[in-house]
């Protein structure tokens, strides 16, 4: 039996100064950096979660929870084998996934009650359904920034992996931090980790917006007095903090966040071994997932990445198994198992493994899901449309208890049959492993407290 691990009150103010590290530019103020850092000690728990989000609600029975015995119009047009889990079956296109599926758990029952890309987004990632195209909440994410901070100094909290995540309007602002602020927003990766140019430009481009100040990025500091000086005069300018002493010795610490290459270094894929990313596959996803683990093996305390070419890759509605529809988003998004299978077969079976063979499965947590299920029926068109009643979801490392199947759906995958999950029950799972005190509270900006989950618990069947 474990010893259960300290959980910190979601109440406190605890708040690191590398947890102001923004997104996109948008600075840290230096007197909030000075104010939080004396307000609070930082805590000591070096956890992490990496969350792969299947954008657009992939399909339960083309991923985890294939039915060959169900009627051809339900069980789709693939195979089911066998996987490491005697008994249990996956769908064909992930065999490699298939075989370390001991080391992983799996939840068929996952359900809510919308059909819709952005309130089921919303739900997964923040808790709460939230209304149409509007964020009403912070991310996972962006409260792991808020209580936890990062980590390691000099690397950001919270890290988004994809660009086009964040360019989606359904998908990008869920991910973000709503009304905690831009010091909580993530840090967002703007190049594909696997095309040369980001080889080339490497962390000079990834980096560019871990900021100071609005006028004082990480491309000025080749001359250190000069930062120095300029940081002395904006803490100056900034709410009173006491002492020049205490204005020095905060300036200095925020010099070190940017100077000291620690975030260079965990964004530099070539720092590992060409066996290891061929591993992982030569490809976009691979290499997210790659670089998914540097990031949280350095200090990131929490990484999402957005497992599709487009915002919503997985939404197949047409096809299957090549749903061909233009990537430009003019009528959905493209892909189909036949493309998307493979890579995510191969970069998920090297994560999961390098999380093990690493020793960084207490430390790591891995999630994978995405906003809902897809219909029991095949549509006419050889697609499977929206279906929030049903989805299956993988986790993984965290200390969890892997190895096993959780919930039992229909024999045609419509509903649960057996134990029903809530998001918010894996959100609190996510929680527990950061230390975050699920039904504690968050303050908007006008001072109202608000729960962190609505309600919900830990899953016991992992823990």
């Amino acid at each position: 039996m474990r010893t259960a691990r300290p959980i910190l009150q979601s109440h406190s103010r605890r708040r690191f100064m590398q947890s102001t590290l923004c997104a996109g530019g948008a600075g840290l103020a230096l007197s909030d950096v000075v104010r939080l850092q004396a307000e609070s000690a930082a805590d000591t728990r070096d956890t992490a979660v990496i969350q792969i989000w299947l954008g657009g609600g992939p399909s339960q029975f083309e991923t985890l929870d294939p039915k060959p015995h169900a009627p051809a119009e339900f069980r789709g047009p693939y195979s089911a084998i066998q996987t490491a889990l005697p008994g249990v079956l996956a769908c064909e296109k992930l065999p490699m996934t298939a075989q370390v599926l001991d080391r992983a758990a799996v939840i068929r029952t996952v359900q809510h009650t919308t059909n819709g890309h952005f309130v089921g987004a919303h739900w997964l990632s923040t808790g709460y359904s939230g209304d149409t195209g509007k964020t009403t909440h912070p991310s996972s994410g962006a409260l792991a920034a808020k209580f936890r901070g990062a980590n390691q100094p000099g690397l950001p909290p919270y890290v988004l992996l994809s660009e086009e995540q964040t360019r989606n309007p359904v998908i990008g602002t869920v991910m973000g931090s709503s009304y905690l602020g831009r010091n909580h927003s993530p840090f967002t990766l703007l190049q594909d980790p696997f095309q040369p140019a980001y080889q080339h430009e490497k962390i000079t481009a990834a980096t560019s917006n871990l900021n100071l100040a609005d006028d004082i990025t990480i491309d000025r500091v080749d001359d250190r007095r000069a930062l120095l000086s300029e940081l002395d005069q904006f803490a100056r300018n900034a709410e009173s903090i006491g002492s020049i002493d205490g204005v020095g010795k905060f300036n200095r610490q925020a010099l070190d966040m940017v100077t000291s290459g620690a975030a260079r270094r965990a964004f530099d894929l070539t720092q590992e071994t060409g066996a290891t990313r061929d591993r992982y596959g030569r490809h976009r996803w691979g290499q997210m997932g790659l670089l998914a683990r540097r990031l949280v093996e350095s200090g990131v305390t929490f990484v999402t990445f957005n497992m599709a070419p487009d915002s919503l890759c997985w939404d197949w509605h047409r096809n299957i198994v090549n749903d061909d529809r233009p990537s430009d988003g003019s009528d959905g998004p493209s892909r189909g198992m036949d493309i998307s299978g493979p890579p995510l077969d191969q970069m998920l079976s090297a994560l999961i493994t390098d999380l093990y063979e690493r020793g960084l499965d207490r430390k790591v947590m891995l999630v994978v899901w995405g906003e809902f299920g897809r219909t029991p029926r095949v549509n006419k068109t050889g697609g499977r449309d929206h279906w929030g009643s049903l989805m299956s979801i993988l986790m993984a490392g965290g200390g969890l208890k892997v190895g096993q199947v959780i919930g039992e759906s229909t024999p045609k995958g419509e509903v649960p049959q057996t134990r029903p999950v809530s998001p918010l029950e894996v959100l609190a799972t996510m929680y527990r492993h950061l230390g975050i005190d699920p039904t504690g509270h968050t303050v908007t900006n006008a001072g109202r407290p608000i729960p962190i989950l609505p309600g919900g618990k830990p899953i016991d069947e992992l823990l």
